[in-house]
């Protein structure tokens, strides 16, 4: 089987590549089409000569085929045109790309915006393939709940017209909500339609033995090493909230006063809200929260073993009604480590792992207070809840595993 698949934002790791390596590993030839640009970090990770608009590489037994898309800072129209461009050009490559290879019999179209989708329903219906359409967020509703548009504007009905009709054509829809279903089935779409296949963790990628390379959180962790560490790691955005977190580092402070030993929050990697987080942490006047920069992926890891407790934080926003699939909380899950999962959604990991504390989003009293409830608790009771956790991922969420999912979707489909 040849299976195409369309992710914007791909990277190097994570979801699509692990798919695609998996996945050639049981005999598909499989390959994935993303920009070369990278969105959290604006960086362009190939060269291209004045002509070229996409290149392709060969993998772990798979094609990769980078598109070359527009540069941009931050949200605004330069974005909205890296994404129009991103659908337009992995069309264009694909038709010259099909002049030398066999046709695709899947192709599937990612979100997180709808052009990708677009993009790969016209060419599946230009080479006769079948339709797979991704969700990985809820397009426009998700703009909507966070404020970015307007209910009844233009926009937002236009993108709602695009949604149903890739619902629609679709031959199945992928989600990685564990409620996607709902919010899909508004459009008329049967459940049997819907398929839940979640994000996860490559298990054998992450386990493998990495020591700190980064000399920053090997510093951190060398002298802070009594302390009671409590760990974020991932995107500092508006939609983690993590105002609520330097607020709890101060309600902690205060409750901790005459204990002897500390708890220390430690916030890891970067964001646009980062320099805002580090100015009101100042304004507090704290002494018990730490920012480190971004570390490599095959960091994470070992930040998160040294650490005591992870923490996950959300803001709180209807974003989240349908559930999230979050990658960060696999990596927690897998580092054998109890979690305090703050989010107002309608699955609760902590609650369904049996890995940690469950408590509202933006409550700074209710996480200090959780960090002081874990802190109490025998060693053997935090190790329970962290290898809860490792079960819990090593069993629903092993991308390994989840690729049979995507093997099977494929070979239904194409049976028809």
């Amino acid at each position: 089987m040849n299976l195409w698949i369309f992710n914007h934002h791909a990277g190097e790791s994570g979801r699509h590549p692990s798919f695609s390596y998996y996945l050639n590993k049981k005999g598909v030839n499989v390959t994935l089409f993303s920009s070369s640009f990278i969105h959290n970090s604006y960086t362009e990770i190939k060269e291209y000569n004045s002509l070229e608009y996409f290149k392709t590489e060969e993998k772990d037994g798979y094609k990769r085929v980078y598109i070359k898309t527009p540069r941009y800072h931050n949200n605004g129209a330069k974005r909205l045109w890296n994404q129009i461009m991103f659908a337009y050009r992995s069309f264009k490559a694909s038709k010259v790309l099909l002049k030398n290879k066999d046709k695709p019999e899947v192709i599937v179209g990612s979100s997180v915006h709808l052009f990708t989708g677009l993009s790969a329903y016209y060419l599946s219906r230009k080479v006769g393939s079948k339709f797979v359409f991704e969700i990985r967020d809820v397009w426009p509703q998700t703009l909507v709940d966070l404020g970015a548009l307007k209910e009844k504007s233009l926009v937002t009905k236009i993108f709602r017209s695009i949604e149903k009709f890739l619902y629609n054509k679709a031959d199945k829809i992928i989600s990685v909500l564990p409620h996607g279903y709902r919010h899909i089935s508004k459009y008329g779409i049967s459940r049997d339609k819907v398929i839940y296949i979640p994000n996860g963790i490559d298990l054998k990628s992450s386990n493998k033995k990495v020591g700190f390379l980064a000399e920053e959180p090997k510093s951190f962790f060398e002298s802070n090493s009594k302390k009671f560490i409590i760990t974020f790691t991932g995107a500092h955005g508006l939609a983690n909230g993590l105002k609520t977190v330097v607020r709890a580092a101060s309600e902690l402070e205060k409750m901790e006063e005459n204990k002897h030993i500390k708890s220390h929050i430690l916030l890891v990697g970067d964001g646009p809200e980062k320099n805002n987080l580090i100015e009101l942490a100042k304004q507090l006047n704290l002494k018990n929260i730490t920012f480190l920069n971004k570390v490599n992926k095959d960091q994470v890891p070992h930040i998160l073993q040294h650490s005591d407790v992870c923490l996950f934080h959300l803001k709180s926003t209807p974003v989240f009604k349908y559930g999230l699939s979050s990658n960060k909380l696999f990596d927690y899950m897998n580092s054998g480590k109890p979690m305090i999962f703050a989010a107002d959604t309608s699955y609760d990991f902590a609650e369904e792992a049996q890995n940690g504390i469950s408590i509202p989003a933006e409550s700074p009293k209710q996480i200090a207070e959780s960090i002081l409830e874990l802190k109490r608790k025998m060693p053997e009771e935090l190790y329970e809840m962290g290898q809860n956790g490792k079960k819990f991922v090593t069993s629903k969420h092993d991308l390994e595993k989840l690729a049979d999912g995507v093997l099977e979707v494929c070979e239904t489909i194409t049976r028809k």
